[in-house]
């Protein structure tokens, strides 16, 4: 959590100083996406693989959880004003 979010939101500014705005939204989309591997692989995981197979699939699963929302925080400041309290 110390880190992996800024690693977010760095990942979100390179991308978009090369690709503008949908540089930011690939970068959401690749953490995202990452995320949900990590998250399949972990439940792949049987008990014929040792603890630490586990553990590390998990800390890298939430490494990527951590990124998406640093991703998100460089994706917030564009959106309509009007619209952001609109949750129903």
């Amino acid at each position: 959590n110390l880190f992996a979010r800024s690693l977010g939101g760095i990942l979100s500014d390179a991308l978009f100083a090369k690709f503008a705005f949908s540089g930011r939204l690939w970068a959401q989309f690749i953490v995202l996406f990452l995320t949900s591997v990590f998250l399949f692989v972990f439940g792949c995981i049987d008990d014929t693989q040792p603890w630490y197979v586990a553990m590390l699939v998990l800390i890298v699963f939430a490494l990527f959880v951590q990124m998406a929302q640093g991703t998100s925080f460089g994706i917030v400041p564009f959106m309509n004003s009007k619209q952001l309290a609109c949750t129903s």
